[in-house]
């Protein structure tokens, strides 16, 4: 008789709302304090504030108009340093499950988010052990090492995700089972593309499609701990 094939169990989920409590905006505004972007980032705050009715429209575009705003000539050196070193640790603190733990337990895990990918990375590689091919993020255009605030591909968004998950290669390996974690209708295309689909969130029903409701809950992030200092 055949041996069973052994599968791999994949985690694909979104960061904002879902594997994190809260939303980009917040780290965003940390991040150019830290950067001392000071002008920048009381016009930002204003800007804002403006983009709100803006996203009730267009949710993409309002996304990248936020981003155009506060990346568009960021040195790319100084600011991978600043995520890396100094904003990393907030998003730990910000952890929840299901999807914290699940991503932990894995035997891979993939990050689909809007959140530009430099701001992404780093602390997803540093604390969850996510390799950085496996973070789709928001791409910033770069020139002459400052970023220009324009994205280079289409926002990581609804059927978006699906495409990525359905390229990314540890998610269409031949021995995957894909568990996927989501909070918005958005992220039900991605989520019904996996075997199991995760709301961490309640949707209506009609918005829910067949995903399945665990709610969010308080993450222990105590065994974070071994991961932080192992080199």
């Amino acid at each position: 008789m055949a041996e069973a094939v052994q599968r791999r169990r994949v985690v694909v989920t979104d960061m904002d709302e879902t594997l994190i409590s809260k939303k980009s905006t917040g780290y965003i505004i940390k991040f150019l304090f830290m950067y001392r972007a000071y002008i920048r980032l009381f016009c930002f705050i204003w800007i804002g504030g403006l983009l709100i009715p803006l996203s009730k429209v267009s949710r993409s575009l309002a996304v990248r108009a936020l981003y155009f705003f506060a990346f568009r000539g960021l040195r790319v050196d100084r600011a991978e340093r600043v995520a890396a070193e100094q904003l990393a640790e907030l998003y730990v603190g910000d952890l929840q499950d299901p999807a914290a733990s699940a991503v932990l337990t894995a035997d891979d895990a993939v990050v689909l988010t809007a959140s530009p990918d430099f701001l992404a990375r780093p602390w997803l590689e540093r604390f969850l052990r996510v390799a950085p091919e496996n973070v789709y993020g928001a791409t910033i255009g770069v020139r002459n090492g400052r970023y220009t605030g324009r994205l280079t591909d289409e926002l990581p968004i609804g059927q978006k995700k699906v495409e990525l998950l359905n390229a990314c290669p540890a998610c269409i390996a031949p021995d995957a089972s894909l568990t996927g974690y989501g909070d918005h209708p958005t992220d039900v295309p991605f989520l019904e593309a996996c075997a199991r689909g995760v709301l961490v969130h309640q949707l209506p029903p009609e918005q829910a499609g067949s995903c399945v409701l665990v709610p969010a809950r308080p993450f222990n992030a105590y065994t974070l701990a071994p991961l932080a200092s192992a080199p």
